[in-house]
């Protein structure tokens, strides 16, 4: 039953505005075609397909695959804390447990695109620091600076990776770490578990909630139904950008299974992700993924009060609206993430709600592109 308090969406105005934007965007050629997925209380109540899945001009299938870029994180914070609720790690504790090379990382100055200054790091970093960005761990201005570990696999990717400085001193700042330190808490879920991260991530995550689609290496036949990746000339004139067979996000190799980027999927084996989390952990189907207390520490501000982040907040792989002034509707307590290729999710516990939205484009991707902050405005608007 839906909650008395909750509010509920005007499925009809919603429509209309997700359609008159959709054509916008498509008119306007800033996308070839976008998918969206809403569930209210656990239920369907809108799904829908926009324009192409490429140049030739198929009109855009339900459920084709999806890159998911940063969409990865969350799923791989799951995965840890799946690892806490049962007793197996504390995501409190020093991630140098797993990796005691940890224990002798330098913070750097960086000064005109040069290391200048190499001081050890004071504080350990945590394992909860790894998926909310203040590790300091894969991030500017050092990773420009470092050589990089795309081709290599998980395990050695993370060795190269420890040998690397910081970019600051742990928890007294944030900066956003693509992929490297979501690849160290990988590392810690094989250790942990005694299995490949992918391998984890099949029994414990995508095949509970019933995600066959979510991997970090496509078959054959999962590229073919892979969307393509839209791209427009500053002349307007549209292609498709080119994507080597041998790759899912930039130049990333499937074997390196980039946590913080490297997986694709669909908008249904998404929805099935983001409902658990709506639903406090609990799938669609009943398996229990995660305890309610563990999304509530997902969901929940996992920097220092002293960092300023504005109208939100980093919780553990997703970012959570911690102000009512947030400019695009959102209420506080929501919370998801987006991905570099046009991937959007959030999920409004107040309103039992989960939004994903699929698109994929080598522009306009990312946290907060025009595609995304348009939706949230819609759905926003349609809460009675």
């Amino acid at each position: 039953m839906i909650d008395p308090v909750m509010k509920k969406l005007d499925i009809e105005k919603l429509s209309v505005l997700l359609r008159e934007h959709a054509e916008t965007e498509l008119n306007d050629r800033k996308i070839r075609g976008k998918e969206i997925v809403i569930h209210q209380n656990g239920a369907p109540v809108y799904h829908e397909t926009f324009g192409s899945s490429c140049a030739d001009g198929n009109l855009l299938e339900k459920n084709r695959i999806y890159r998911l870029a940063s969409m990865t994180k969350p799923i791989t914070a799951t995965a840890v804390l799946q690892l806490a609720d049962r007793g197996l790690l504390d995501i409190d504790g020093p991630a140098s447990k797993y990796f005691p090379q940890m224990k002798e990382l330098k913070a750097a100055t960086v000064k005109d695109g040069k290391i200048v200054k190499l001081v050890p790091a004071k504080n350990e970093i945590r394992i909860c620091d790894l998926l909310s960005h203040t590790s300091g761990i894969g991030c500017s201005p050092v990773f420009e600076l470092m050589s990089s570990t795309s081709k290599l696999p998980l395990d050695e990717a993370i060795r190269e990776i420890l040998r690397q400085p910081l970019s600051f001193e742990p928890r007294t700042s944030q900066m956003y770490s693509p992929t490297d330190a979501f690849d160290v808490a990988a590392g810690i879920v094989e250790l942990v578990s005694g299995m490949s991260f992918d391998e984890y991530l099949k029994k414990n995550i995508f095949e509970p909630l019933e995600m066959p689609d979510t991997t970090f290496d496509p078959t054959a036949e999962q590229r073919r139904r892979t969307v393509a990746l839209f791209g427009c000339t500053p002349e307007g004139e549209c292609f498709d950008a080119p994507m080597s067979e041998e790759f899912v996000f930039a130049d990333y190799l499937p074997r390196r299974m980039a946590a913080g980027a490297g997986l694709i999927s669909t908008a249904r084996d998404y929805m099935h992700f983001a409902d658990m989390l709506c639903s406090g952990g609990t799938a669609f189907n009943g398996a229990r993924i995660l305890s309610p207390e563990a999304v509530k520490r997902m969901s929940s501000s996992n920097i220092p009060e002293n960092i300023d982040m504005g109208y939100e907040r980093w919780g553990l792989g997703v970012r959570v609206i911690f102000s009512p002034k947030y400019p695009y509707g959102l209420g506080v307590g929501c919370f998801g993430w987006s991905g570099a290729y046009g991937t959007h999710f959030w999920v409004d516990p107040a309103n039992c709600l989960a939004v994903v939205m699929m698109k994929n484009g080598i522009y306009d991707g990312g946290a907060g592109n025009n595609s995304a902050t348009a939706l949230e405005r819609d759905v926003s608007a349609c809460l009675i």
